[in-house]
């Protein structure tokens, strides 16, 4: 029997911090970015103390790869390690993202204690969701259960039925409605919700049950919060109920070099819901030449010798990204962008070249364009214009993302596989 707590006004609220899309083990063009995890990791320690937090939510997207290396996964187990000892009250809850191996994720569960809950795959029992392991009692400082929480991870089309995302939401709500008996519950959730702004150059498109981006009312007006991760910008939805993307703890590519990266506060209490958003320090800049647009070649070269930054170990040296206006050739601009930033403490990540072309962008991919600046879908719709002389339907280009997101877990798998 589910004991109705809605009338209870003593009982102290649950304050989750919620943060997402670490990304452990990233490069950013051969540049590793270990200091800055481990600076995150030790900034999150403190603030976890210091706001007195009941428990902390990792919505996705642990590793950067499905195969992540030895030192990322080592970093991880080792912080979940000091945290249990630094805050042996503290509940951890960690769900898989589509840059996660499920079971890489879902296997070392059984060696930690039952306050620490790593989530890759949708759990299963018999063939149907494990509501038993989805929906976790959350308890506040005195130890009482005072809100509940949906761990759903990211979902595969394997993982759904006819009625898809919608349908597994909708089973997953109502398990998790009648186990919190009126106290506050949480969804969480890896995806793509309409109305989420995009990082370009670092997020892979995700297509669930034939639909690249799910609908706010996915989620049931009855939740208190709902904590996401996939997409880097932290950003919150407009919808009936609290719905935030934490987003990545620092930029993972220059286009996210603008976003002021934080981590989210959720204090659940059965009066409603408190949002806190707590900046993220940087301890490494970003910096791009120039701010907006390109450069010609020469006022390129100027703008990198003009530059004049703090003396700083190679670890913690700004990443630069150069922009370039070009017409034709330039056979000689690497090196003289080059020796331009020769004994300057910055770590160049790239030299983009822009053209007149992929300015003024037409139906056709500019050949120009460097490579690492196109994404699949770019590809298939200019080749289907070129063919066809017009775009490809939305049918057909959500078919196009799914193989090509099915073509990535595949790789990533192989990839497992060969190395175990």
């Amino acid at each position: 029997m589910v004991t109705d707590h809605a009338a209870s006004t003593s009982i102290k609220p649950v304050r989750l911090l919620h943060t997402s899309d670490w990304h452990l083990g990233h490069e950013l063009f051969g540049h590793t970015r270990e200091v800055e995890h481990e600076a995150f990791l030790a900034w999150l320690s403190d603030t976890l103390e210091q706001t007195q937090a009941d428990a902390l939510l990792v919505t996705g997207d642990i590793y950067d790869v499905a195969n992540p290396s030895v030192p990322a996964q080592q970093r991880l187990y080792r912080f979940i390690a000091q945290l249990r000892q630094r805050l042996p009250r503290l509940q951890i809850v960690i769900i898989g993202g589509n840059h996660d191996s499920a079971l890489r994720i879902d296997l070392p569960g059984a060696l930690v204690d039952a306050d620490v809950h790593l989530i890759g795959g949708l759990p299963r029992h018999e063939r149907v969701p494990d509501m038993e392991r989805i929906c976790i009692a959350l308890k506040n400082a005195d130890g009482i259960q005072a809100a509940w929480l949906a761990a759903v991870p990211f979902c595969r089309s394997s993982d759904l039925e006819a009625d898809g995302l919608a349908g597994l939401y909708a089973r997953v709500t109502a398990a998790l409605a009648e186990k919190a008996g009126g106290l506050p519950m949480v969804l969480s959730g890896h995806l793509h919700v309409a109305g989420g702004k995009v990082s370009e150059l670092s997020e892979r498109r995700l297509v669930i049950g034939g639909e690249e981006a799910a609908a706010t009312d996915l989620f049931d007006s009855r939740a208190a919060y709902v904590a996401l991760g996939h997409l880097h910008r932290p950003q919150t939805l407009k919808a009936t109920m609290p719905i935030r993307y934490a987003g990545s703890p620092f930029p993972l590519s220059a286009a996210e070099r603008a976003y002021k990266h934080a981590v989210t506060l959720a204090v659940l209490e059965l009066s409603g819901t408190q949002l806190d958003i707590l900046p993220i320090p940087r301890p490494v800049a970003f910096l791009r030449i120039p701010e907006q647009g390109a450069l010609s070649p020469d006022d390129a070269v100027r703008a990198v010798q003009a530059l004049d930054l703090p003396d700083l170990p190679r670890a913690r040296q700004p990443f630069l990204e150069i922009a370039v206006q070009v017409d034709g050739p330039e056979p000689q601009l690497q090196a003289r962008l080059l020796a331009a930033r020769e004994n300057k403490p910055v770590r160049l990540t790239r030299i983009r070249r822009v053209t007149p072309q992929s300015e003024h962008s037409a139906a056709l991919i500019d050949p120009a364009r460097e490579l690492s600046d196109l994404r699949e879908e770019d590809i298939f719709i200019a080749i289907h214009q070129h063919k066809h002389h017009s775009p490809p339907r939305d049918a057909l280009t959500r078919a196009f993302a799914e193989l090509v997101a099915e073509a990535l877990r595949e790789n990533d798998n192989t990839g497992t596989d060969e190395k175990n």
